[in-house]
């Protein structure tokens, strides 16, 4: 199963902080991050936009749009940004719609709260196929980015749209979309930080490679709220699966057994399991269990791809 994400949250007056705690009273989506006030707003954003992590602003589009401006720099790495009003009429998304997902936060947020989602981007409104939101479902790096309004603005004429599968790149006037075929598994203590655990994925391999390549990072179900794992994901924009012990025990190999974590969790291999099933049929092992300070690392390689149109 997929886990909850984190949405930083900023809100500026009572009334909005009351319904902040409305929206996320039991609410099974996401887990908030609430403005750090001793840092100044511009530093808070700054941060978010770093850990590419998604920002719900409670208050004025205005406040919103001064705030983020000076950060706004690649639609494939910004944050998702969404407005409410703070009685929460209207929720709006303002920057990374598609790829970053503030489309899908605005239509989830409005439904929690009763309100309504202005969703203003044209292949949404139209209902027509989006690229971009069909590149993040389904786990492709897009190439050459400047195409993707190209093949929208197709799609809104109601032009026929080919799908090429190639073993290498065609000097043709379209998207480029390569699948990412990384999972790393991971097994942890509890409370180990974001920092910790990117230093040590980041030793093992580089960080450019992995935003690239690294279609999921995976897990055991009892790990699906530790923070640092979910913030993880989220900064390389990849969902963060959890498997249940059962599951994990059904994954045929030979593994590198801990009595231990056997001992603790019911199974005594995480990261090398959680890594292939994430990566689904016919996947293989390409790094075995590394471990570091209370973390173990394992990487699969995804061979069948499987498209959700």
């Amino acid at each position: 199963m997929k886990s909850k994400k984190i949405i930083r949250v900023a809100y500026f007056t009572d009334t909005g902080k009351e319904l902040a705690l409305k929206l996320f009273d039991d609410w099974d989506k996401a887990i908030p991050e609430y403005r750090n006030e001793q840092l100044s707003l511009n530093d808070w954003v700054q941060d978010s936009f770093e850990n590419h992590l998604p920002i719900l602003f409670i208050g004025a589009v205005g406040i919103a749009v001064r705030a983020i401006a000076p950060f706004v720099n690649n639609k494939l790495k910004d944050s998702a940004v969404v407005v409410t009003d703070e009685l929460g009429l209207n929720v709006i998304p303002i920057l990374s719609g598609h790829f970053g997902g503030a489309n899908d936060w605005a239509r989830a947020i409005a439904e929690k709260i009763d309100s309504n989602p202005v969703i203003t981007t044209a292949t949404d409104i139209n209902n027509v196929f989006a690229v971009d939101v069909f590149a993040r479902e389904n786990g492709f790096k897009i190439k050459n980015k400047e195409m993707i309004k190209v093949v929208s603005t197709k799609a809104l004429k109601g032009e026929k749209l080919n799908a090429i599968e190639t073993q290498e790149y065609l000097d043709i006037d379209g998207l480029w979309l390569v699948p990412k075929r990384l999972t790393l598994g991971i097994g942890c203590k509890k409370g180990k930080t974001f920092k910790e655990l990117f230093e040590f994925v980041t030793s093992v391999y580089d960080e450019e490679y992995l935003y690239d390549n690294l279609y999921a990072i995976s897990s055991i179900d009892v790990k699906a709220s530790e923070i640092g794992l979910i913030k993880l994901a989220q900064y390389f924009g990849v969902p963060f699966m959890t498997y249940s012990a059962d599951e994990l025990l059904a994954v045929e190999g030979d593994f590198n057994e801990s009595d231990f974590v056997k001992e603790n969790v019911g199974v005594g291999n995480v990261c090398e399991r959680s890594a292939l099933l994430a990566a689904g049929e016919e996947s293989t092992i390409i790094k075995e269990k590394k471990a570091f300070d209370g973390m173990t690392l394992a990487a699969a390689r995804r061979e069948k791809i499987v498209i959700d149109w």
